[in-house]
């Protein structure tokens, strides 16, 4: 002990502390701290791709039409035709294990069979249940992908948009919590002043004013996901691994298979069933399994338009007699919540007015997602921490995603070519790119004009496509929204100059 010190002061002084971990050195932090905001960034660039998806997704079934205007339309059908139909495709497809008939509705005007042998197909009927061809909407297809499985293996594709939903209702509720002057301010905009300011005025208005509909959206969307994952726990602890069994109050049970030939089913009869219920139940869709077998099953999904519930559940046996009501919309509140999941999420019921709103409040919650990462990066600019590279190459996927989009609906329609690579792949290339070169600036300016002269050129390979189809109903209000968006979209004029305009690099 020093002599000078006095044992209470040398008693007093603080021990220095051992860490167990070696000294990394200044450089070493910075990787990782670049390799932990990348995978932010990742995770960002997942919610935004899914949020801006499901906004285009809302309208799936008018995309279907736009894609498809020659496909025959029907506002009703006969039983019989019905029935002529389905026996015709089951007589095409034989082995075909599964069938499923959809019925005309306002949303789908069409008789139509997807029929599941390895060869999704889609058969459309006319008025008298004769085959007259078949329909490929694949740029529909590959976004109702792109929104549920980001065209990953299904069961990963769904836990992986299952997360993305979870991480965004937390982002949600954890936003709120965060600004408790956000109801006192929400009609608060800077238009003058620092683009900053302004930006975090509008990230934050939108939030307050869609904040019911993006936590629905967010809930479900999770629920829906991440069911997949609660589905084979509770099949593994409870049912040892049979997940048939755990999903049978909400699916039904599935059949033992019997091959024997047996008559084919009475789907007059059992569509005549239906007749005194209506019109507050409506059959949609007819599901087959193994018809003309003696395993057969026939089980019809009914729209309840008085209720939230996506349908009701009915089976029904060979000769039409009906068997059993699942009891989605009246039997305990799980199945209720599960059934009304679906067109929460979607917005798929209240007719095309709740389509727009959701719409409108899709394009909110993409702003909102956009808008946030620009304010982190603003924010991490500001303390002395810039991250140039993430800040490009948050532009690019800001705008590259809905370029790359539309891009690839030019690209179907034109020649064929496969939408998911199209999307994918120059997505990609423009991330890297912006990386690479340039600044955020020149990349929003020029991605935004690429966004808008996709879309006018979708609008103009449909019309030289389809002639005179594509000013028929449906396809003219799709076209129509396009064109709007495209001059909505384009740069028309340049950022503000100033003291008070934002960086270049985060111009977006």
């Amino acid at each position: 002990m020093d002599a000078a010190v006095p044992p209470d002061t040398a008693s007093a002084r603080p021990r220095r502390r051992t860490s167990i971990w070696p000294k990394a050195s200044p450089a070493f932090v910075r990787t990782v701290l670049s390799g932990h905001s990348g995978l932010g960034l990742v995770a960002a660039a997942l919610i935004y791709i899914v949020c801006l998806s499901g906004t285009v997704a809302v309208f799936i079934n008018e995309l279907k039409l736009w894609e498809q205007p020659a496909a025959p339309r029907l506002t009703q059908i006969s039983p019989h035709a019905v029935q002529a139909f389905a026996e015709a495709v089951t007589k095409a497809h034989p082995k075909t294990p599964y069938t499923y008939i959809g019925l005309p509705t306002d949303d789908v005007p069409h008789l139509y069979a997807m029929i599941q042998d390895g060869d999704d197909k889609v058969l459309v009927g006319d008025a008298q249940g004769a085959v007259v061809g078949d329909i490929a909407a694949e740029w529909s297809h590959f976004i109702e992908h792109l929104h549920i499985y980001l065209h990953l293996p299904e069961t990963l594709g769904l836990i992986v948009v299952g997360l993305v939903g979870a991480a965004l209702t937390g982002l949600i509720v954890s936003g709120f919590l965060a600004h408790p002057k956000i109801f006192r301010d929400a009609f608060a905009f800077r238009w003058a002043g620092a683009r900053r300011l302004s930006r975090a005025d509008l990230h934050n208005r939108l939030s307050v004013w869609g904040a019911p509909f993006h936590f629905v959206v967010a809930w479900t969307g999770a629920y829906i996901g991440l069911a997949t994952v609660l589905l084979f726990a509770v099949a593994g602890v409870t049912a040892k691994g049979d997940v048939a069994k755990v999903t049978a109050p909400i699916y039904g049970v599935v059949r033992k298979a019997d091959p024997t030939p047996a008559p084919y089913p009475d789907l007059v009869a059992t569509l005549a069933w239906f007749a005194p219920l209506k019109p507050d139940v409506e059959p949609e869709l007819i599901a087959l399994t193994a018809p003309g077998t003696r395993g057969q099953t026939i089980e019809v999904n009914a729209a309840l338009p008085k209720r939230l519930v996506y349908a009701e559940r009915y089976e029904f046996d060979g000769q039409g007699r009906m068997i059993k009501k699942l009891g989605l919309s009246d039997d305990g509140l799980g199945k209720q919540v599960f059934a009304s999941s679906y067109p929460l999420h979607f917005g798929s019921f209240g007719g095309l007015p709740v389509k727009i709103a959701y719409g409108l409040l899709g394009v909110a919650l993409c702003v909102v997602t956009s808008s946030g990462v620009t304010i982190w990066l603003t924010r991490r600019r500001d303390r002395g921490r810039p991250a140039p590279r993430l800040e490009k190459a948050w532009t690019a996927v800001a705008w590259g995603a809905p370029a790359t989009l539309a891009l690839s609906a030019v690209l179907w329609l034109a020649i064929k070519a496969p939408p998911v690579w199209v999307f994918w792949a120059p997505l990609a290339v423009a991330v890297a790119a912006a990386v690479a070169v340039k600044d955020a600036r020149f990349w929003t300016v020029g991605l935004r004009a690429a966004t808008s002269l996709a879309l006018a050129a979708v609008v103009a390979v449909h019309v030289a496509r389809f002639g005179a189809l594509a000013f028929s109903s449906t396809a003219l209000g799709v076209n129509l929204t396009l064109l709007a968006l495209a001059v909505v979209i384009a740069p028309w004029r340049r950022a503000r100059t100033g003291t008070h305009t934002q960086p270049r690099h985060l111009a977006t």
